[in-house]
């Protein structure tokens, strides 16, 4: 096969343009101490690597979610303790209240004890995390969520919504807790809900509907709310049906599962007593149709803050042997108001347990992740100096080789 001078020439230079080429290469490699500078390097290579810069990206703003998310449950727990401490001296000062040698003045004394404690706690129940959002109000961060009316009471305005948020590819942990689940777990005098036609629409109470429904209700005194309570335990909501058979009124009490509790014959404005629960009936008119009601009778829920208010009115205005009832409600009232923050602080406890475990195992996919980005990224740097040096005697070589090829000539031999 003939070559010319110029092929050789040719060949010799794109050889060493080449060698130096690569050079230029690794010598990037080294100095930057990447092995993949453009998408075109690897083009396989090059997608895994977005795909990894996305999942460590991931994990940044789940570290940052952590962050906030223990800094508020943190902050909770810590108002709880305070409520658990104020919560306990209101139960020392119930007790205290309870000694038959205290005068007027000196209850009128454990009264402003109490005001103040409940407008501290109120304060407590009213805080702000450090963006300015109501870490009680629920879902409603921007609402404060106990608002004093003007008759003293306290008006819970949030809702009974979690934040849940993002720690882990599926997985969600509860910021916070609302004041609803928190605070509004005391448990007060009986109410009486009823659903059925013959409800009077926009009365909280049983009035006078049309024919036949029951037209008020009333527990004597709160010895017979706890009879009745303990009477119909578990039987679900109660219904009260009447009908006319052409010559009486009837009535029938039933429990959710249709048993029959009591009934009989009654005359127009009867009060009908069931273990303590008193109404009074409005009797049918012959030809009348059958009419029912449902009484979904449970304890009013009331706020720890209502009950403290109550407590200071009480001692105010309250003496002797009704004054000793109110006290042992209010203390029960308290130990409910304690078991529900002793319940939310092991519950907060457990979060933050949990937190912490996250935690861990997002450092090691995290760890994992950078892992396989520096395979594929970084460059070896032994191994990139080492091919350079090689790369380096090979354009020294072609080098000193092309010097010697072009020294080749046979006019050298004529002359």
């Amino acid at each position: 096969m003939r070559i010319s001078t110029q092929q050789q020439f040719l060949k010799t230079v794109d050889n060493m343009q080449r060698t130096q080429t690569n050079m230029a290469e690794l010598q990037e490699q080294a100095s930057s101490g990447k092995r993949l500078q453009t998408p075109s390097d690897d083009p396989v290579a090059a997608a895994q690597v977005v795909k990894l810069e996305r999942e460590l990206a991931q994990y940044s703003k789940f570290e940052d979610n952590i962050d906030v998310t223990e800094r508020r449950l943190q902050l909770e727990e810590t108002i709880l303790d305070s409520m658990y401490t104020a919560t306990t001296r209101f139960k020392e000062l119930g007790i205290y209240a309870g000694n038959s040698t205290l005068t007027s003045a000196d209850r009128a004394t454990i009264a402003t004890e109490v005001e103040e404690l409940t407008e501290y706690m109120a304060s407590l129940m009213n805080t702000q995390d450090s963006l300015g959002e109501y870490i009680f109000a629920g879902s409603k961060g921007g609402t404060q969520p106990y608002e004093q009316l003007g008759d003293g009471s306290y008006q819970y305005n949030g809702d009974d919504g979690q934040r849940h948020i993002q720690v882990g590819t599926n997985l969600y942990i509860p910021s916070n807790d609302s004041g609803s689940y928190l605070f509004e777990a005391v448990e007060g005098r009986l109410e009486v809900g009823m659903t059925g036609a013959s409800v009077s629409a926009g009365s909280p109470f049983l009035t006078v509907p049309p024919a036949g429904a029951t037209f008020s209700t009333a527990f004597e005194d709160t010895d017979k709310e706890a009879a009745f309570l303990e009477a119909t335990k578990g039987l679900g909501d109660l219904t009260v049906t009447i009908s006319h058979d052409g010559t009486n009124s009837n009535y029938s009490i039933t429990d959710s599962s249709g048993t029959s509790l009591a009934g009989g014959v009654f005359n127009d404005g009867d009060t009908i007593e069931y273990e303590g629960l008193a109404f009074d009936l409005a009797a049918l008119s012959p030809g009348d149709p059958d009419t029912s009601i449902t009484l979904d009778i449970a304890p009013e829920q009331m706020n720890i803050l209502d009950v403290a208010q109550n407590f200071s009115t009480a001692l105010r205005n309250v003496e002797g042997e009704e004054l000793n009832e109110i006290l042992a409600t209010t203390l029960n009232q308290f130990e409910q108001a304690a078991d529900r923050n002793l319940e939310a602080t092991s519950a907060l406890g457990t979060r933050l347990s949990s937190i912490e475990k996250i935690t861990d195992s997002n450092a090691d996919f995290k760890l994992f992740t950078q892992t396989a980005l520096s395979s594929l990224v970084d460059a070896d740097l032994t191994e990139v100096l080492s091919q350079y040096a090689l790369e380096e005697t090979a354009l020294q070589a072609s080098q000193a080789l092309f010097g010697r090829i072009t020294s080749l000539s046979l006019f050298d031999y004529i002359n």
